[in-house]
């Protein structure tokens, strides 16, 4: 955000500003192969846990849209019936009493043991930790684990934490995001990140691929959605606000139209904006 605020600055001088966050998604995750997280009741505790108005306040500033799930609300696949669950810490004490009592090894002092892992050295990924933690410390003991980026990526995909941040998702197509949720995704090196098989997501998402109506499409990734509230797996923070900017002599950042004469969404890669390969720039 605080980069963001400085770029905006720039636009002062002609330089050209564009920010959107509609092409990634903010959020935290748990592994559920293994403890304590393999259980649900620790899963929905944490996330009842969860500090997200704290978070939106000291880590958004104001700038940072919530996000329910991975479709912001201009998103022909948003579902306005999904809601992330948080800030109810009253609903997480008695979930934590009841998993310490049948998994005594898992907790300490009443408190169910894990570990907190993300990127860094980094100051904002410092901030969230600190934010997130004081939320969970009630019901958790909360282990840090900072580790550099390569470390921490290597470590998500072989299964290698209790729970993470992270930042992914929002294919204009969500197809294209299916690998990361589907059971074949699952192995050794998992790109199903939290390892949590669901057959009846699978079926939702292949019957979607294989399906030449836009109406079901849409209501089959509005059915994922709630599958993945219920799974108790994502805890879903904010849409990824993406800023970029071009020099004033850029050109054709987003020259191109339909057939009709109408403009396409202008979107590059993953949160970037633009065509890179229609820009050029003026002498």
């Amino acid at each position: 955000i605080d980069a963001a605020m400085i770029l905006r600055d720039l636009a002062d001088d002609g330089y050209q500003v564009v920010e959107q966050d509609l092409g990634e998604e903010t959020f935290a995750m748990m592994n559920t192969s293994k403890a304590p997280f393999d259980d649900i009741r620790a899963r929905k505790a944490l996330t009842y846990a969860t500090a997200k108005a704290d978070y939106l306040e000291f880590i958004g500033q104001g700038e940072l849209r919530s996000a329910d799930s991975w479709f912001p609300p201009e998103s022909i696949f948003h579902n306005p019936d999904v809601k992330q669950e948080a800030d109810m810490p009253e609903m997480a004490a008695p979930l934590v009493a009841e998993y310490c009592g049948d998994n005594p090894d898992n907790c300490s002092d009443g408190k169910i043991n894990m570990e907190f892992q993300y990127s860094g050295p980094s100051v904002i990924q410092d901030r969230i930790f600190d934010v997130l933690a004081a939320g969970y410390e009630p019901y958790f003991n909360v282990t840090k684990d900072m580790l550099l980026q390569d470390d921490h990526i290597t470590q998500t995909a072989i299964g290698q934490f209790d729970f993470l941040t992270w930042r992914q998702m929002g294919a204009r197509n969500p197809d294209g995001d299916g690998v990361w949720i589907v059971c074949d995704a699952i192995g050794f090196l998992s790109l199903n990140w939290p390892r949590y098989c669901s057959p009846e997501r699978d079926e939702i998402i292949f019957e979607a691929r294989g399906n030449t109506d836009r109406d079901a499409v849409v209501q089959a990734w509005k059915d994922v959605a709630v599958n993945v509230q219920e799974s108790y797996t994502y805890v879903m923070l904010t849409h990824t606000l993406w800023n970029a900017t071009y020099d004033p002599k850029v050109r054709g950042a987003c020259d191109f139209t339909f057939p009709d004469g109408t403009e396409p969404y202008c979107r590059g890669t993953g949160g970037g904006y633009g065509s890179y390969s229609t820009m050029w720039f003026e002498e």
